[in-house]
């Protein structure tokens, strides 16, 4: 079942980073500070995201386990990212990559097909990593968590055990031998292998966070007593991450910046939500439902957007581009969803899905009559 009110939550992510990147036409004019100042602390709407993914992980595979469940868990996860992805990357070659002159490199290709397969290509630029697509790196670390996260439900009843004993192994112990264990995403750690900067970064510990407040939520005596404290936990933990933001004290993304504030929020939301109807304007539930696509497809509105603004005349650096920027994301994220998610992705899924079912078959389902002299043979 859908969670309106986590879908409003992506809604507001999203935007917020849309408008985070639309600052970018204010800058160098005399509204270039107030634009930072009013729409940088958007960028924490990735921070949410990451949250957000480690509750939704949890919620939705629930009772779930073993390989068949790990395969399909795997070719869902898949189709849903990587082929809006890969297509949104080849589109960015031709907007601001060179164009078919980017594939007459040897390294651009080694390079390209790195960033596909979610490869740091720069170990030393975390959380960013260099790859193709600059906002590549979010979903770099969201390919890793699944990995992570599917593996572990290989493991059946041990599943927390063994996910548990991955994080701490990734997160505290080989930091602690490779230059320290620091809650600074900026970190490079002496790996020989780059993969591991991403393995061993801070900001997983925000998935980290959404899979501890999924688990709390599903746990059916941690509620709120009454509707009064319901909504005042809401209140203020909203209230707490707009003063955090939007004051200049969190500053950037990771779990000592806007981090944990966003997953306060989410705990005191996601425990309210028991108590209290959390309801979301349906235009907003929208866009959280075309998040991933607005992610992934405005800024390349923007980069074009500028150009023919520049080309026309009438690229002005003013608040009217800013809104421009928004508007444009709106269309553009609707015509991915649409071909891209809903086209391109669940074809690729309803395909991988039945090749899950074809070596993995789902195990028979007794008949009535069977059940029945079963039922007798056990009593």
């Amino acid at each position: 079942m859908t969670l309106e009110w986590l879908q409003g939550l992506r809604g507001l992510a999203v935007l917020g980073v849309v408008l985070a990147h639309a600052r970018y036409f204010l800058v160098g004019t005399p509204h270039g500070e107030l634009g930072k100042t009013l729409f940088l602390p958007g960028a924490m709407g990735v921070d949410l995201f990451f949250l957000i993914s480690g509750f939704i992980m949890v919620h939705t595979t629930r009772g779930a386990g073993g390989l068949r469940d790990t395969a399909l868990f795997a070719v869902r996860r898949f189709a849903r990212v990587w082929p809006a992805y890969a297509v949104v990357t080849l589109l960015w070659i031709f907007i601001d990559r060179g164009g078919l002159w980017f594939f007459q490199d040897a390294d651009r290709l080694w390079h390209l097909a790195g960033s596909l397969a979610f490869l740091p290509q720069v170990p030393g630029e975390a959380p960013f990593f260099g790859l193709v697509f600059p906002l590549a790196w979010t979903l770099a670390f969201e390919m890793y968590f699944y990995l992570v996260f599917g593996i572990s439900m290989l493991a059946g009843r041990l599943r927390w055990f063994v996910f548990a004993s991955w994080m701490l192994l990734t997160l505290v112990l080989l930091p602690a031998t490779h230059g320290g264990a620091t809650l600074n995403i900026r970190q490079y750690l002496s790996f020989s292998w780059g993969y591991m900067q991403l393995a061993t970064n801070p900001l997983i510990y925000e998935f980290l966070a959404g899979v501890a407040i999924g688990l709390l939520y599903h746990q059916p005596r941690i509620r709120f007593g009454s509707a009064a404290v319901a909504w005042q936990a809401v209140v203020c933990s909203s209230g707490f991450v707009l003063w955090w933001g939007w004051s200049g004290v969190g500053g950037f993304h990771g779990p000592a910046g806007w981090g944990w504030p966003l997953a306060l929020m989410l705990l005191a939301l996601a425990i309210a939500s028991k108590t209290v109807t959390l309801t979301m304007p349906r235009c907003l539930v929208w866009v959280g439902a075309v998040s991933y696509s607005m992610y992934l497809t405005h800024y390349l509105g923007q980069v074009v957007l500028t150009r023919w603004l520049e080309k026309h005349g009438l690229h002005t650096q003013s608040w009217n581009e800013v809104f421009l920027a928004l508007l444009l994301a709106i269309p553009l994220a609707a015509i991915s969803h649409r071909l891209l998610e809903r086209g391109l992705g669940e074809c690729l899924r309803e395909k991988l899905v039945l090749l899950v079912d074809r070596w993995l078959p789902a195990p028979a389902v007794p008949e009535p009559q069977e059940v029945i002299k079963m039922a007798k043979i056990t009593s």
